[in-house]
């Protein structure tokens, strides 16, 4: 449990108030600190010691840029799938280190050896093993022109700038087909969700060889604090 306390020796200062305005800041929510006064005239916070750790991102979730990000994420992949096991470690790498610089987290690179692009299963068995195989199910994530497609996460993403967007229900729809609720975005939430969908447009709709090779330029150079790229 961690503890600090405010003072101050003017007395139109809200102690309380400025307390709890600074727990907020932090994002922690009111239940989770206590707020009270001494004897002093203080006001002392407490909080629990879990709130000051930063929590460490899921590393199954998390892009992958830099050449030692891949390495770590390729190794998790070999780990995972038993499909890569006979698959030579850098073949595997140069497999998929353009799907990272797409954007693409190791959650998304298993769910294509996985699945295809419509969503139904690969095959799996003895016979769908090895680099053979692992080519295939990643080749058919790339469109004819060889772009990579966007992943089960960018879609999700996607989606999510869709609906607060409030868009029809039936967009997509036959026009024949009855709804009884179509919603539309304030325009507040319309101009965020435009924001959104231009951002998402540029990094996840698909990835471009061209801007692929920018940023396998760019991730080579990126180094982290503790020294290592």
């Amino acid at each position: 449990m961690a503890e600090f306390r405010i003072s101050s020796d003017d007395d139109q200062v809200d102690l309380r108030r400025m307390a709890t305005a600074l727990a907020e800041s932090q994002g922690w929510a009111r239940e989770e600190v206590s707020v009270w006064d001494n004897r002093r005239g203080e006001v002392v916070v407490t909080v629990d010691d879990s709130l000051l750790r930063k929590p460490e991102a899921d590393p199954l979730h998390r892009p992958r840029h830099t050449p030692r990000d891949v390495h770590n994420a390729c190794e998790t992949l070999h780990r995972e799938d038993a499909s890569l096991h006979r698959v030579d470690f850098r073949v595997l790498r140069d497999e998929t280190a353009r799907f990272f610089s797409a954007g693409w987290t190791v959650a998304d690179v298993l769910h294509a050896l996985g699945h295809r692009p419509d969503g139904l299963p690969w095959p799996s068995g003895p016979d769908h093993r090895g680099t053979a195989w692992l080519r295939a199910r990643m080749k058919a994530w790339r469109t004819p022109n060889g772009d990579i497609r966007p992943s089960k996460s960018q879609e999700a993403a996607q989606l999510r700038v869709i609906s607060r967007a409030g868009l029809p229900m039936d967009i997509g729809l036959p026009e024949d087909t009855e709804m009884s609720q179509r919603p539309v975005a304030s325009p507040s939430v319309a101009r965020s969700a435009a924001d959104d969908a231009r951002r998402l447009m540029r990094q996840n709709s698909r990835t471009t060889t061209d801007s692929l090779a920018h940023r396998d330029r760019t991730s080579a150079h990126i180094t982290r604090r503790d020294g290592h790229r």
